[in-house]
C-alpha cells in the first residue's frame, strides 16, 4: 500500500489554528447572516458570527493537544449556533409551515449524527416536544430560536444520558500512515469513485492493473488471518477457496432493511451514494434482482509481477453503477491477524477493520463487535501528505458470517447501530 503514500513536512500548530479560524469565520459569517436576516440585523449578525466562531475555533484549536476533542461547552455552543442558523433558513423557506416539522427534522438529523438508535429516538422526541410547544405559543417564537433550542436540548440530554459513550472520537491526528495499520489510506481525488477506481489509480501511480485475473482472490491466503480466534485449517475448503480465488465465483444479493431506516437510506442513496459512486446499496429486492457483477481488481505498483493492492468492486449489472468499491488488506499485530477493508471517499476513506473467527466448527465470521481488542472497528480518515487524521465510530459495527446451507455457499452481512441491526445483506455465492 505504500505506493500511494507520500511524505512531507507536517503543518505547524500556528498554521492549523489559523486554518481552523478561517473555516470558523466563514461558517460563522454564513450562520450569523441567516440568523440576523431573519431577525432584522443581517450584517451585524454576519460580522458577529464571523468574529465569535472564527476566534473561538482558532483559540480552541491552538489550545487542544493532538488527538483531543475541543471542549464540550464550545462544541455545544457551535452546534446550537448552527441549529439557530438552520432554523432561520427553514423559517425563510417555509414561513407558513408548522414549527413542529422544523423540530421533527432537526431532532431527527441531530440524532442520526449520533449513529445509534437511542440517540435517534432522543433526537426525535426532543424535536417533537420543543416544536409542538413552540407551535402552540402565541405569538410563536422565531424559527431560529426553535432550531437553537432543539439542538441545545438534544446535545445536553445526550451528554447527560450517555456520558462516556461518544458517538465519534479522535483516534489519531496527523500520524504517519505506516503507524496506523488498521486504517487503509486510499481515498478518491475526485468527487466520483465508481467501478473504475482501481483502473484510474493504477494509471495515476503508473502501476499494472488487472481485472478478474484467473484465480485472483480478495486475499492472497487466509494464513495471514491466523490468530487465537481463527485457524484457517479448520474452515470449510469451499469458504477458503472463495476468499483466495474469488474470481471463480458469482454472487447475488437480497437486502433486508430495518423498516424505519429505509426512508433515511433512500435519501442518502439519491443525494450521496449515486452521486459519488460508492456505498450505493440495493434499496430493495427488485433492484438487487436486476443482477450484480463482481470484479477483483489488482495493481502491481512496482511492476515486478507481485500484487501490491487488491480491490473488490461490486456493481449493478444493468447500469454498471458501483455498489461497493473496497480495498482489501490484511495485517498482523501480536500474532493476531486482522482484515481491513477501505472504502475510498472524496478526499477521505471509510475503513472497517474486522477480527476473523472460526464459527460453528467449519464456518467463518468476520466481526468488529465485542472483540475486546483495540483495532476492530470503523474509522473515517483523511490523508494529508501521508499523515492520517482518524475518527473512530464506535456505535457502528458489522458482522460477516460465511457458511454453507444445503451445500450452497452463503453470507449474511449484518450492519449495526449500537446493538440493533439496521441492514442485512444476504448473499448467495455460486461458481461462475
Amino acid at each position: 500500500m505504500e505506493g500511494n503514500i507520500k511524505s512531507s513536512k507536517r503543518p505547524s500548530r500556528r498554521r492549523k489554528a489559523l486554518n481552523a479560524g478561517i473555516a470558523g469565520a466563514v461558517m460563522g459569517a454564513i450562520g450569523g447572516l441567516l440568523i440576523g436576516y431573519s431577525l432584522g440585523f443581517a450584517w451585524l449578525g454576519a460580522v458577529s458570527g464571523a468574529l465569535l466562531i472564527g476566534a473561538g475555533e482558532a483559540a480552541f484549536d491552538w489550545l487542544r493537544q493532538p488527538g483531543e476533542m475541543k471542549p464540550f461547552a464550545w462544541r455545544l455552543l457551535v452546534s446550537t449556533f448552527l441549529g439557530a442558523a438552520f432554523g432561520a433558513l427553514w423559517g425563510l423557506l417555509f414561513p407558513n409551515l408548522s414549527l413542529i416539522f422544523l423540530g421533527l427534522f432537526l431532532g431527527l438529523f441531530s440524532g442520526l449524527l449520533g449513529l445509534s438508535w437511542k440517540r435517534i429516538r432522543l433526537g426525535l422526541w426532543t424535536g417533537i416536544v420543543i416544536g409542538t410547544l413552540a407551535a402552540i405559543l402565541n405569538p410563536a417564537p422565531p424559527a431560529a430560536a426553535v432550531g437553537a433550542l432543539v439542538v441545545f436540548a438534544y446535545r445536553l440530554l445526550a451528554a447527560l444520558l450517555y456520558r462516556g459513550q461518544e458517538a465519534i472520537s479522535i483516534a489519531a491526528e496527523q500520524v504517519p500512515a505506516a503507524d496506523i495499520r488498521y486504517v487503509v489510506p486510499f481515498e478518491a481525488n475526485s468527487n466520483y469513485i465508481g467501478a473504475d477506481y482501481f483502473k484510474d489509480l493504477a494509471r495515476t501511480e503508473e502501476g499494472q492493473f488487472k481485472r478478474n485475473a484467473p484465480g485472483a482472490g480478495i486475499v492472497a491466503t487466509m494464513e495471514t488471518m491466523r490468530g487465537p480466534t481463527f485457524d484457517p485449517d479448520q474452515v470449510d475448503p469451499l469458504i477458503r477457496e472463495f476468499y483466495e480465488h474469488t474470481t471463480r465465483f458469482k454472487l447475488s444479493i437480497i437486502p433486508v432493511w430495518k423498516r424505519s431506516m429505509k426512508p433515511v437510506f433512500w435519501l442518502y442513496k439519491q443525494m450521496v451514494a449515486r452521486q459519488i459512486g460508492q456505498a450505493n446499496l440495493p434499496f430493495n429486492q427488485e433492484e438487487a434482482q436486476r443482477g450484480v457483477v463482481s470484479y477483483i481488481d489488482t495493481i502491481d505498483f512496482q511492476c515486478n509481477d507481485i500484487i501490491d493492492l487488491r480491490g473488490w468492486v461490486r456493481a449493478f449489472e444493468e447500469t454498471g453503477e458501483a455498489i461497493y468499491v473496497g480495498v482489501y488488506t490484511t495485517f498482523r499485530h501480536d500474532d493476531i491477524g486482522y482484515v481491513s477493508v477501505g472504502f475510498p471517499l472524496p478526499d477521505s476513506n471509510f475503513t472497517a477493520t474486522l477480527l476473523p473467527n472460526n464459527h460453528a466448527d467449519r464456518y467463518f465470521l468476520l466481526t468488529s463487535r465485542d472483540t475486546g481488542l483495540d483495532y476492530p472497528g470503523h474509522y473515517l480518515s483523511t490523508n494529508e501528505d501521508g499523515e492520517l487524521t482518524v475518527l473512530a465510530l464506535p456505535a457502528f459495527n458489522e458482522e460477516i458470517e460465511v457458511y454453507l446451507a444445503d451445500g450452497q455457499l452463503r453470507t449474511d452481512h449484518r450492519f449495526y447501530l449500537g446493538d440493533q441491526v439496521f441492514l442485512t445483506l444476504l448473499y448467495t455465492i455460486e461458481r461462475a
